[in-house]
């Protein structure tokens, strides 16, 4: 007697995940064109009033708000266009980053005052500057730079690239978050951790061509333009707009891995 039950479907490979990404990346470019040209502006108003000071700091928080604000629509608009029966709104979207956002807040700040208590300790422990003594703190940028050829900044290398691996790896398995949300309607923050078990070198591996390349090239390129542009006003400007818009490749193809790997570990029917 044949049995009607089909097998499970093969998880996809990493390559398979890249593809789908960009895929899903050019399917929704068109559509979030609009607001990632809003995106770049606020990121150039917002670039200039931080360095400028121009409309003090009153300004400066209403540029970010807004920066924030057009962010999360410009999100929305792209899962709403990668994922054709989405049911999420802008307010649980906006939840949901507030949250993340929160939360790598507090670990950030946890890992990096622990990585600053064991620099200072590494540096008095070489003997390259004494920081009690009367105008150490002058000498701290040489003597950090000095120290990193010892075994103390061996240590401290190791300990701050377990920071940001850790960073990593959180950033990972949280990965689903935005795509989840905007798929359900629902606010979808730790629901999705246990989603991810298992596959964080997977997508890890696959986040190499669709976060950290495209925004290592967005990155460079726009170094290379404010090399040129100079500090001035405009440029500030400018600058703060083209260093958004390079990035657009790294945004689209981001939210295309989190679609990708969505599908790929809770498929839609199973999503409840």
């Amino acid at each position: 007697m044949e049995s009607n039950t089909s097998p499970p479907a093969a998880s996809p490979s990493i390559p398979d995940l890249i593809v789908e990404a960009w895929r899903l990346a050019a399917k929704s470019a068109l559509p979030a064109l609009p607001w990632l040209v809003l995106l770049s502006l606020m990121g150039g108003f917002y670039k200039w009033a931080l360095n400028t000071g121009a409309g003090g700091t009153m300004l400066t928080l209403a540029a970010l708000v807004v920066l924030f604000l057009a962010g999360v629509q410009a999100s929305l608009t792209i899962y709403r266009a990668m994922i054709p029966d989405a049911k999420g709104a802008f307010m649980a979207l906006m939840h949901m980053n507030l949250a993340i956002y929160l939360a790598f807040f507090f670990v950030s700040f946890f890992i990096f005052f622990f990585v600053g208590i064991f620099g200072v300790v590494m540096l008095q422990l070489s003997g390259l500057v004494d920081l009690a003594a009367e105008g150490a703190d002058q000498q701290i940028p040489a003597a950090l730079a000095g120290m990193m050829s010892t075994p103390y900044g061996w240590a401290l290398s190791i300990v701050y690239a377990t920071g940001l691996g850790g960073l990593a790896f959180l950033a990972l398995r949280l990965l689903l978050t935005g795509a989840a949300t905007v798929k359900t309607g629902r606010v979808m923050v730790f629901r999705t951790w246990r989603w991810t078990k298992g596959d964080a070198v997977r997508f890890g591996t696959a986040s190499l061509a669709t976060h950290v390349l495209p925004f290592l090239v967005g990155y460079v390129a726009n170094l290379a333009i404010v090399s040129l542009a100079g500090q001035g006003e405009i440029a500030l400007f400018t600058t703060g707009v083209t260093g958004l818009l390079l990035q657009a490749p790294f945004i689209l193809a981001g939210h295309g891995l989190a679609v990708a790997a969505l599908r790929a570990v809770h498929p839609a029917s199973d999503i409840a």
